[in-house]
């Protein structure tokens, strides 16, 4: 990943050609970035190319270790000390999806869509975090059928023209960093939804853990 720091907002570009597969070595990157923010900044991940992110490297095996990697990087974004923007700018895959759901901000390209093939590469997780982008019914739709979930469909989610999605997403993190900082460290941690997201996470990472581990 590329990190820039433009005072209290943090830049981080996933960059890894053609379809920014996630490995072991950014989801730690991620979970290092994230735990270096404080309250008062704001986190931004972004992506080169056309595809935000093709989700887990297909190079690594999609074992319990890299699984728990992953999902340590996904609950770090959760638990950020700092407000989260996730710019999507092309298709989000697998864990690339989860990445943009796990966002307090999630911008996305009307042209862009989601997919969670999690069933069809063996693994059980990420109802808890789709459904902060969309309704738990479809998540749960999406994830046992694999079907497309259009940029339209995420309700949750600023959708905006392809050419916009920098623009937009650099402004709502500005737009946060206008807030007074306390309060909103204070409406982010009373809320309560976004470690509940990790939690039930946790919880599903565990579950699909102790399945293997009696298999």
């Amino acid at each position: 990943m590329r990190v820039r720091r433009e005072g209290p907002l943090t830049r981080a570009t996933l960059s890894r050609p053609p379809v920014n597969a996630l490995d072991s070595a950014t989801y730690r990157e991620i979970t290092a970035i994230c735990a270096a923010m404080r309250p008062g900044e704001c986190l931004l991940i972004d992506a080169t190319g056309h595809v935000f992110s093709a989700g887990h490297d297909r190079a690594e095996p999609a074992d319990g270790e890299s699984l728990a990697i992953g999902a340590a990087a996904l609950t770090a974004v959760l638990r950020c000390p700092a407000p989260v923007v996730v710019a999507a700018q092309g298709p989000a895959i697998g864990a690339g999806a989860l990445l943009l759901a796990a966002a307090d901000i999630p911008v996305i390209a009307s042209d862009a869509w989601l997919k969670l093939p999690e069933l069809d590469v063996g693994v059980t997780v990420g109802h808890a975090i789709l459904s902060r982008l969309v309704p738990p019914a479809l998540a749960a739709r999406a994830l046992l059928t694999s079907e497309r979930i259009p940029a339209t469909a995420l309700t949750a989610a600023m959708v905006c023209p392809p050419g916009d999605v920098p623009t937009v997403a650099t402004t709502a993190a500005r737009d946060v960093l206008g807030k007074p900082a306390g309060l909103v460290a204070l409406a982010r941690r009373s809320w309560g939804e976004r470690e509940q997201a990790a939690a039930g996470y946790e919880a599903e990472v565990a579950a699909f853990q102790a399945r293997n581990a009696d298999a």
